[in-house]
This record gives C-alpha cells, structure tokens and sequence, in this order.
C-alpha cells in the first residue's frame, strides 16, 4: 500500500533506488536478528516485522527527499490564451 502512494512521487531512478534499497535493508536486518543475535525464528519474528515497518518508512522517506519528480509548472502565457 505504501509503495502505490511512493511510486507515483518519485522519478525512474528514484523507484530503482527504492526496491534495491528495500530488499538490501531487509536482508541486513534479518542478517542481523538471525544471524548475529542468533534468534530463533519465534524470538525474533516480532522485531523482524517491527524492523520491516520502520525501514520502508524511514527508506520512503529518504527517496522522496533526493528523487522526487519536479513539479509540473505551467507556462503563464499558455495558461491566459487557453482561458
């Protein structure tokens, strides 16, 4: 739900660097949580999910910040002849 809203915001790049920056995140944290922590698959699905919500917030954000699409301007001289 969260990528249908960021999607339509951010530039070709900006969607590239999104997906590729979730699927990166995600396996860190698992890496992390599993792997260093050493926690059972039942010890450590809570803070698995917590961790998946707060990276795509944080991770929407920063794309939004470096590649959002320019606003669309309109010309004023294209505005007044078509009125």
């Amino acid at each position: 739900m969260l990528d249908a809203l960021i999607l339509r915001y951010l530039t070709r790049r900006g969607v590239i660097a999104y997906f590729a920056g979730q699927i990166i995140f995600f396996g860190l944290l698992a890496f992390y949580i599993f792997g260093i922590e050493d926690n059972s698959m039942d010890q450590g699905e809570t803070p698995f999910f917590i961790g998946m919500v707060v990276i795509a917030l944080v991770w929407a954000g920063v794309c939004l910040l470096f590649w959002k699409k320019p606003k669309e301007t309109k010309d004023l001289n294209t505005a007044e002849t078509e009125s």
